[in-house]
């Protein structure tokens, strides 16, 4: 698949997932708000269930109340089957007194009505045969076996209304044959209102129904025949004899919210829009992510240099481009290969630390040069870069640059073989100019005038400058290449800082500059006592050079480490921070413009860097810019 394909493949994914991730999380939204719904309504209906199991419950246990009454007298009459009216009527004022919802009691012997109470408005019902008129064959049936009291209703009033018919049999206790019936007819409207039924508040829709019948309005004897009923709680309300059902729900409908919907609605709302908006932010950074390794990818892939990645902790190669393969090969497999750096003789060197130590101290490093063994054996000049990158998380990673500088060397070479021989070529007739010099500036052939006498002081000094420049030149080159000879003994320090004052001192003169030693130690140190010489004059002529007229210069050593260290300290300019890395560099001048006051060739700080390092010492300086400058020499002891 090609680049850009695959780049159309991800970017559809990545659109793929900000589309689900928002229907999820809406599909989400909307589900929990039917939940919150839905379990709002099963509370609600769960309520209303309630109130009309109790409702339920009060209306059966009003209906026993009112008929254990009743069984009293039917105890009396089957103890003593002849009651009499009188009797009958003393016991039943009684009963009514305790059953407010009876409309009246009849004593039927033989199942038809002979006594009844109150008489008046039901003569009516003396003579009414039960078994024939009233109850039926199943009534019958479950009233003797049984033996207990059978239901029937709603029935019709003649005196208007409803009532509810409760017949309890009578069993004479001599004979155990059946007596007959007591009938007590129950007032329906007493009944509701004995329960509250007929108080129920305005947003409530209550009905009672008989089981028999096919729906809630065609059994209908008590609430609203023309409710809209949707899905009413209900409970059914059993009695022997009779099934009644009771039916309730809200006015208004169940509702089809919470009670503060925009409260959750709203906070479901923000969350789905925050969700949204963070996939967003992390889908674009993911899509900017991508665009930036492709971009690496591309410069990782073309550029001409070798980029590598390697494991922090094992070391192990990870991922090279194809200019690392191209310069290395596969010699570079772990970045230990790059702890083994040669000389241009093949010789190791290790005054520096390794890569490895190098990045276990510090984050990066950069410019580091050496020679480094190839599979054919032969030694490449390369420049290494390297940086760690401590991920969150995860292992260390170490990126290395590699830079193939053999045409760089091949360039220095070829000019320090073309300085080396100019400057030779120029020795010889350069000391014969000299010399020609010498002799007229003395008079050694004959006295000149003035003004001649002036012209060849000025030549002699530029021809001495000269000179100073291809010796320099000459010393800078033998160091690179390796060629100076040192010859490394045991002195006292004092001994080489004494003869460098005394040599230096008509400098020092004719600059009107005071040079002042002091504390200086007897220590013996190891080194070439020569070249240490020829370093600390390269030091002690540069603070002569930049100090003021009339300055001073102190010079004092002091014990560092396993070594000691010699100080000169001026009262100069100092140096600016921005020159400081190019201090020790060739030809590193502070003022490198064509109209800079102070001369010299730039090599004096360079040489002694080489001599230093070839004694196993080292130099370096601290200053301050108009402060002056303090530079060190740090030779090992002996």
């Amino acid at each position: 698949m090609s680049t850009q394909k695959q780049e159309q493949a991800f970017f559809g994914l990545v659109w793929l997932a900000r589309l689900t991730v928002c229907l999820l999380t809406v599909g989400l939204a909307l589900a929990i708000d039917s939940t919150a719904t839905e379990r709002h309504r099963a509370d609600v209906r769960a309520n209303w269930q309630e109130k009309v199991d109790d409702l339920g419950l009060r209306l059966r246990a009003t209906i026993l109340q009112n008929t254990q009454t009743v069984w009293g007298l039917a105890a009396n009459v089957a103890v003593q089957p002849d009651i009499g009216e009188e009797r009958f009527q003393r016991l039943a004022s009684v009963i009514f007194k305790l059953a407010p919802e009876l409309l009246n009691i009849g004593l039927a012997p033989g199942f038809v009505i002979k006594h009844i109470y109150p008489l008046d408005g039901n003569e009516a019902a003396l003579g009414l045969d039960l078994q024939a008129q009233s109850l039926s064959r199943d009534q019958m049936a479950l009233l003797l076996e049984s033996r207990r009291a059978v239901f029937s209703g709603p029935i019709n009033l003649v005196q208007g209304g409803q009532g509810l018919a409760a017949r309890i049999p009578i069993f004479e206790n001599d004979t155990g044959r059946v007596w007959g019936v007591i009938s007590a007819i129950l007032d329906l409207n007493r009944l509701y209102t004995a329960i509250g039924l007929d108080s129920l508040p305005p947003e409530v829709v209550f009905a009672l129904s008989t089981t028999g019948s096919g729906n809630i309005d065609e059994g209908l004897f008590f609430g609203e025949p023309d409710a809209a009923w949707q899905e009413p709680v209900s409970t059914t309300m059993a009695m022997p004899g009779f099934s009644w059902k009771l039916y309730a729900q809200p006015a208004d409908g169940w509702p089809d919210h919470p009670d503060s919907p925009w409260l959750l609605r709203s906070l479901l709302g923000l969350v789905t829009l925050i969700i949204i908006a963070v996939t967003l932010w992390i889908t674009t950074l993911i899509l900017r992510d991508r665009q930036m390794q492709l971009r690496f990818w591309g410069l990782f892939e073309l550029a001409p240099f070798g980029i590598a990645l390697y494991d922090a902790i094992s070391g192990e190669l990870l991922q090279a481009n194809p200019g690392f393969t191209r310069i290395l090969d596969s010699k570079a497999k772990n970045i230990g290969y790059f702890d083994d750096v040669r000389s241009l003789s093949g010789d190791q060197q290790r005054s520096e630390p390794s890569i490895s130590n190098r990045l276990a101290s510090q984050v990066r490093f950069t410019g580091v040069e050496g020679f480094f063994p190839m599979a054919d054996g032969t030694l490449q000049p390369l420049m290494l870069h390297g940086l760690r990158l401590d991920l969150q998380g995860k292992e260390s990673v170490i990126w290395i640059i590699v830079e193939d500088i053999s045409q760089r060397k091949e360039a220095e070479r070829l000019k320090s073989e073309f300085i080396s021989t100019v400057s030779h070529e120029l020795r010889t007739p350069l000391t014969s100019i000299s010399g020609a010099l010498s002799l007229l500036t003395t008079n050694a052939v004959g006295e000149l005038s003035g003004k001649a006498q002036q012209l060849l002081k000025i030549a002699q000094r530029n021809s001495d400058q000269l000179g100073f420049l291809i010796n320099d030149l000459l010393d800078i080159e033998k160091l690179i290449a390796g060629k100076m000879d040192f010859n490394v003994v045991e002195f006292p320090v004092s001994e080489a800082i004494t003869e460098s004052l005394e040599n230096i001192q008509n400098y020092a003169t004719e600059k009107n500059i005071t040079l002042n030693a002091q504390e200086l130690s007897t220590t013996t140190v190891k080194a070439d006592k020569q070249r240490l010489a020829q370093a600390l004059n390269n030091i002690l002529s540069n603070a002569i050079k930049f100090s003021p007229v009339n300055g001073q210069i102190r010079i004092w050593t002091k014990p560092h480490g396993q070594g000691l260290r010699i100080y000169v300290q001026d009262e100069g300019p100092g140096i600016a921070p921005e020159f400081r890395e190019r201090m020790f560099q060739k030809f590193a001048q502070a003022d490198s413009s064509d109209r800079r006051s102070k001369g010299g060739t730039g090599l004096g700080l360079a040489i002694t860097k080489e001599l230093m390092a070839r004694m196993e010492g080292d130099v370096d300086f601290t200053s301050e810019a108009g402060q002056g400058a303090t530079f060190w020499l740090e030779v090992p002891a002996s």
